[in-house]
């Protein structure tokens, strides 16, 4: 189903895709832009009614990682169905997103979900890639996550992220996995967090965790790279 609702009309100031501003932190996107987003809603969109809409009506590409993210996802959880997509955009923000849901005996069991936000800088005359991220979520009761195992999951979602020195954080994520079941229940373990020194250095920051239920079973990890 392809659905529009029309609440403002805007335009695109006309800059060509291929001006998009890069440097070494490849999280750090943005490119020219001055006119604010159309009040749009599209919310349910296949792959390829997404990045049309992406490139032709906002001059903007699907982000890589919110693709990686996506691919990963079905791939650790081997889920078969159909990613559905979504745009939102609303004045400086642009929000799209992928969803999917794995089932066991027919019954949802798991989600994957992926999203990207962008925004409009007026005075910077700039559209910025702000947030970006990842999540993998248990919503079948008492049942773990599917798929790999959890340290295989949390690496290659690290790898994903581009973490720095992955080795040395899956060293200390082991250790704070093991210790979680002498803790109380639904703990939230934080596995990488760099955005102090991030917003310092002025680059993206990046948040790996992971979320226990009340029967220290892993309900959720969730991924995010932002800058401020």
């Amino acid at each position: 189903m392809f659905c529009c609702i029309l609440l403002l009309v805007g335009c695109t100031n006309g800059i060509e895709k291929n001006t998009s501003k890069q440097n070494k932190d490849v999280a750090k996107w943005s490119k020219p832009r001055t006119n604010l987003f159309s009040s749009l809603d599209y919310p349910e969109l296949s792959k390829t009614e997404a990045e049309k809409l992406m490139e032709e009506k906002f001059e903007l590409v699907i982000p890589s990682f919110f693709e990686q993210s996506l691919a990963l996802t079905q791939k650790l959880l081997r889920i078969e169905n159909q990613v559905q997509y979504s745009i939102k955009s609303d004045a400086e923000i642009l929000t799209i997103r992928g969803g999917m849901t794995g089932k066991e005996d027919k019954s949802p069991n798991s989600v994957g979900l992926a999203e990207a936000q962008f925004q409009v800088n007026q005075q910077r005359k700039q559209v910025y890639l702000t947030k970006q991220s990842i999540l993998i979520q248990n919503i079948a009761a008492g049942n773990a996550l599917q798929g790999d195992s959890i340290r295989s999951l949390v690496k290659r979602v690290g790898e994903a992220m581009e973490l720095p020195d992955l080795d040395q954080v899956m060293k200390q994520s082991e250790k704070k996995m093991a210790h979680e079941k002498n803790e109380g229940p639904n703990q939230l373990l934080e596995i990488y967090n760099d955005s102090e020194t991030a917003k310092k250095q002025q680059r993206a920051s990046r948040i790996l965790t992971i979320s226990y239920d009340e029967k220290h079973l892993v309900k959720e990890i969730y991924g995010l790279i932002s800058i401020e």
